[in-house]
């Protein structure tokens, strides 16, 4: 047996040798038939003058392999198909086949592998595809419901604008010339004159008894006073109140709460800077009491003291909560009190109210009533700081005038008191105007410095402060 001679010789040459060793492809090839299938022998016709005529073409290697391939596959076929009716030959061939088939099973199995990759690739690109349709669909969507929310804008718009016109309006008519962001404020203060008059009406007969008349009033006839001494408990006098340094027609209550802050931080600040000094110094005389916060402070510790105040609702509203509280002024209380039977005396917002005469005369009373060693404090404003003159003294129509601290200092002096220290406090930090930090800056900017903290301390120092003097030993 022969093969094509396109086949490689090695092949040819195991098949011819399996022949001689067999003898059954000699035996058993059909009569007539050529050697080698009549594939070896069989004659090349002659080319004919048409076809010597005519350029020949090249055969490509490709298509020389597949016929080379499908040749070699019809004669093993044949081969195959002979030594299989043998049975000793089986084993001879089945290892032959299985080396020869075992490439072409193996590129095989790649194009399966590439052919499911492919697939895969496939399925994922039409996985994007489906998304992305998807995505268009659900932009479109979208854009319909954005188109038809913006048609809309104008008109919420302007509806939002009326709701806000609205509220403006109704914060003008809780908190006229502050809005809606006061009107917290203005109710605590429809609450506080609400109660002030609620107070007038229900202690009504007991400032009638005060002033000795039910048909007198405090304008028409000042109220007489029981000043108790001191120094003899149980031993009184009467006397006439001088004038009230306050005036009944102003509502002074609201107007604190409105412009001076709220009552209870008033009390914290003031129990943090004075309650232990008063407390060390009794009995505590406080003038222009008000509400009487710090005096039931003070009482709540164990500490007597007094109030003194003008309005006889807050008198009679602070004698309510058991406090011992004076209808009176502080010229005619201290005047009724004994030499030496006071250990403190405080006020707070009080002496810029007064006239000069009775100033002097209010700080030598003091003087005069303390007991050796006793305290008198005085808080008041602090025109020294430029803010205070240009917004919270100004404000106040029954200040008299501004005292600056050192002309306090040198009144209590000439008074009699010893000792005499001021105390600054409430900084208006919140304005300060801001120094240049920067340790390489050159020389004129610390001159610039030094200039602001000056200008800082002038126009926004501390707007509070309290001279506290001490009375000889």
């Amino acid at each position: 047996m022969t093969l094509p001679d396109a086949l490689d010789h090695d092949l040819t040459a195991e098949l011819a040798g399996l022949s001689r060793s067999t003898g059954l492809l000699s035996s058993d090839r059909p009569a007539g038939s050529p050697t080698g299938g009549g594939i070896a022998n069989t004659p090349t016709a002659a080319p004919t003058s048409a076809q010597a005529g005519r350029p020949r073409r090249m055969p490509s290697v490709q298509g020389v392999k597949s016929r080379v391939r499908a040749q070699a596959v019809r004669q093993a076929s044949r081969v195959i198909l002979r030594l299989g009716q043998a049975g000793a030959s089986r084993q001879l061939v089945e290892p032959f086949i299985t080396e020869r088939t075992a490439p072409l099973i193996g590129h095989v199995d790649d194009l399966g592998d590439w052919l499911a990759t492919l697939s895969a690739q496939v399925a994922a690109l039409t996985a994007e595809r489906s998304q992305s349709a998807a995505d268009r669909i659900n932009f479109s969507l979208l854009k319909n419901d954005v188109i038809a929310i913006s048609g809309r804008v104008d008109e919420v718009l302007a509806e939002m604008r009326e709701q806000e016109r609205r509220l403006l309006d109704l914060g003008m008519a809780f908190a006229p010339g502050a809005g809606l962001g006061g009107a917290a404020v203005r109710f605590a203060e429809l609450r506080e004159q609400i109660n002030s008059v609620e107070r007038r009406l229900r202690y009504a007969p007991a400032a009638a008894a005060i002033d000795g008349s039910a048909d007198a009033t405090p304008a028409a006839q000042p109220e007489p006073i029981v000043a108790t001494d001191l120094t003899a408990q149980g031993q009184a006098s009467t006397v006439v109140a001088a004038n009230s340094v306050t005036s009944e027609l102003f509502n002074y209550v609201a107007f604190e709460r409105r412009f001076r802050g709220d009552p209870e931080a008033i009390l914290a600040v003031q129990t943090e800077r004075y309650s232990e000094l008063l407390s060390a110094n009794r009995p505590v005389v406080d003038m222009g009491c008000g509400r009487a916060e710090l005096l039931e402070r003070l009482q709540s510790q164990g500490v007597e003291c007094i109030g003194v105040d003008t309005d006889s609702g807050m008198v009679a509203e602070g004698r309510a909560r058991g406090l011992d509280i004076r209808h009176t002024d502080a010229l005619a209380f201290l005047e009724q009190a004994s030499e030496h039977s006071i250990g403190s005396v405080f006020s707070a917002h009080l002496v810029e109210h007064l006239q000069l005469d009775v100033l002097i005369r209010f700080l030598e009373l003091s003087a005069a009533k303390l007991k050796p060693g006793g305290v008198f404090i005085a808080e008041t404003p602090n025109p020294a700081s430029l803010i205070v003159l240009g917004n919270s003294y100004i404000l106040d129509p029954t200040h008299v005038r501004p005292l600056h601290p050192s002309l306090l200092a040198f009144l209590c002096e000439t008074a009699g008191f010893r000792d005499v220290r001021l105390e600054f406090y409430s900084p208006a930090s919140s304005y300060h105007l801001s120094e240049v930090r920067d340790a390489d800056a050159p020389e004129w900017v610390r001159t610039i410095n030094t200039n602001t903290e000056r200008l800082n301390e002038v126009l926004f120092g501390p707007q509070e402060y309290a001279v506290i003097a001490t009375t000889p030993s």
